[in-house]
């Protein structure tokens, strides 16, 4: 199974004490983690039926009175099993120090006449535990404790020692070390988990073309870059980022490699590894990615992004527009939004706006006229028939627009809107429809909750990404129809020509020179989602987005304002203008980043 298909229930108990077969727990926390983000968390309180030292309230906070009346594991076990197998029985036990965590767990399902029972690939049980995992790609790190790994990484946690932010943070680790492990050419479920128990590689013994490449690593710079790795004859082998070069190449001489790994594969093979420096981590991705392409290297997984792509296409061009999924939009005119991860979650936003607006669902034998007769949709109210003229082409599309505004709205939009109807049918007492609509609630609220989709339609997507790298220095990214079309670097001295050239760049780019967006295929999905994740995951520490208006001069005055407050000391300007943030999709770069004369 590859990583990214695996579903990981990261695991977080508190407990009275230590050993599983005396003491009980107190409190339980589960995080569903899939596809890159967590999907779905449970925590409860238990009732231990038995008195919390002191010391243990000390450290969690959990007292004798706040779990007085609280259910009972045995109580609680049918909702935990639930959330357990939901979605898949194919599930990885996770957590930080696990063997703890699995051991009360097991040892409570038994006391309740039950038993956990976990998959097993290749005699590998389905249990990870990232403490392990921290010591395998963190060798340099002092200690391996939850603090210290998810301050390492930055990740803040509130609820320190309780179970739900424990699992939390665990499960945002597990979402690093999956990275890092993919980095590494770790692509299956069953090599993440025999990682865990590898032996380091430093106590091997090193050949002299290892010992000559660790010392050129030596001499990388500390900054963003590519790098390539070649074979005996110049070939590329691999192509990989890194926000910092030296400590990341170095790393392939420190990581405990599995025998019979891509990755051990791989570094028997490489004669030379070279870099390209970049401005910043955001120019090393969209670099990889050239490259990549470039070079088609045998050890870089060239499709692993691709698989289960989709968008939803509306097709505007036609007289009375409709829904679909597809795998990759087209030059054709139509309005298309995503990329979603899975093409269960375009499917699903496409029944719920069905249900919502009324858009025909006929196909090719669409007819209008007087002489046709409604179909089933137009009997249970999902279509204004338009067919049989029942709607003319006008209120028609009035409801398309409609449709519009609402996918405009983005993901919270989308969610609140269908609560809302979740409600309006709970009040008519439709409760079956009202079902229905929280089923797709929770469904979306899972698809749509992970930062990987713009707000608005491809075509929308006409902004500008302001970038900050080193202090007195910001990359500027030109968006056009969801494109990247110049990308460039400015410097604190360069601010005061900053109006007149957004003013030529603006005119430039966003003029009325095309009014359909090209055709984006797979390395165009690529960097999609290269340029979404980025902004959502940066957006908190800097990035800004300044979306293009119609009246551009305004747009100017936005970009030129926010540009200063990022390149100037903040107690010499007055506060930028706030730019509006939304998730977005871009094409490859089409021209090398370069440095204004």
């Amino acid at each position: 199974m590859l990583l990214h298909e695996a579903s990981f229930v990261v695991v977080d108990v508190e407990t009275t004490g230590l050993s599983a077969e005396r003491d009980r727990i107190t409190e339980i926390a589960m995080v569903r983690f899939e596809a890159g983000a967590i999907t779905e968390t449970f925590s409860t309180l238990l009732n231990p039926e038995r008195f919390i030292p002191s010391e243990i309230t000390r450290i969690t906070g959990i007292t004798n009175a706040m779990v007085f009346g609280k259910p009972r594991f045995e109580d609680a076990l049918p909702e935990i099993r639930q959330f357990l197998s939901r979605g898949t029985a194919n599930f990885v036990f996770t957590g930080h120090n696990v063997k703890f965590d699995h051991g009360f767990v097991s040892q409570s399902f038994l006391r309740a006449g039950d038993r956990l029972e976990l998959s097993a690939t290749d005699e590998i049980e389905h249990i990870l535990c990232t403490c392990r995992l921290a010591r395998r790609l963190l060798p340099k790190l002092k200690s391996k404790s939850l603090s210290s790994v998810q301050g390492y990484f930055g990740i803040k946690n509130s609820r320190q020692h309780r179970a739900g932010g424990d699992a939390e943070a665990t499960a945002k680790v597990l979402g690093h070390f999956i990275a890092m492990a993919e980095e590494l050419e770790i692509e299956s479920l069953e090599d993440l988990i025999r990682l865990q128990y590898a032996r380091p590689n430093y106590g091997r013994r090193k050949t002299k073309r290892e010992l000559s490449l660790r010392d050129k690593v030596r001499a990388f710079p500390e900054r963003p870059g590519v790098y390539i790795m070649t074979g005996s004859v110049g070939e590329v082998l691999y192509v990989g980022k890194a926000k910092n070069l030296h400590d990341r190449v170095s790393n392939y001489f420190s990581t405990a490699n599995t025998q019979g790994t891509k990755l051990a594969q791989l570094m028997r093979v490489v004669k030379d590894i070279n870099y390209e420096e970049t401005g910043s981590e955001l120019s090393a991705l969209l670099l990889e990615s050239r490259r990549i392409k470039e070079h088609n290297p045998r050890f870089n997984s060239v499709d692993r992004f691709y698989k289960g792509q989709a968008f939803v296409r509306l097709d505007v061009q036609n007289p009375f527009p409709t829904l679909a999924m597809v795998r990759e939009p087209a030059g054709d005119g139509a309005e298309y939004y995503g990329p979603f991860k899975w093409p269960s979650g375009a499917e699903a936003l496409i029944d719920v706006l069905n249900r919502a607006f009324q858009l025909r669902e006929c196909g090719d034998q669409f007819r209008v006229g007087a002489e046709q007769r409604p179909c089933l949709y137009y009997e249970i109210g999902r279509c204004t028939a338009p067919c049989a003229l029942f709607a003319t082409e006008q209120q028609y599309h009035l409801e398309v627009d409609r449709l519009r505004a609402f996918l405009a709205a983005g993901d919270d939009g989308i969610l609140a809107h269908v609560e809302a109807m979740m409600k309006l049918a709970a009040d008519r007492l439709d409760f079956e429809e009202a079902q229905y609509y929280k089923i797709r609630s929770s469904e979306l609220r899972r698809i749509l909750g992970r930062g990987d989709r713009p707000d608005a339609s491809l075509s929308g997507n006409d902004c500008v990404i302001l970038n900050p790298t080193v202090p007195g220095t910001c990359e500027i990214l030109l968006i056009r129809f969801g494109r990247l079309v110049k990308q460039m670097t400015f410097t604190a001295s360069q601010i005061d020509i900053a109006e007149s050239w957004f003013t030529r760049q603006i005119r430039m780019y966003y003029g009325a020179t095309s009014a359909i967006p090209p055709t984006a295929g797979k390395p165009e999905i690529d960097e999609m989602r290269i340029l979404s994740r980025w902004v959502e995951q940066k957006r908190e520490k800097g990035t800004r987005i300044i979306y293009v208006e119609p009246n551009w001069e305004a747009s100017v005055e936005k970009l030129v304002a926010n540009l200063r407050g990022l390149l100037a000391p903040a107690e010499t300007h007055s506060k930028p203008s706030p730019a509006r943030t939304r998730k977005l999709s871009l094409k490859p770069m089409t021209e090398p980043k370069t440095k204004i004369a």
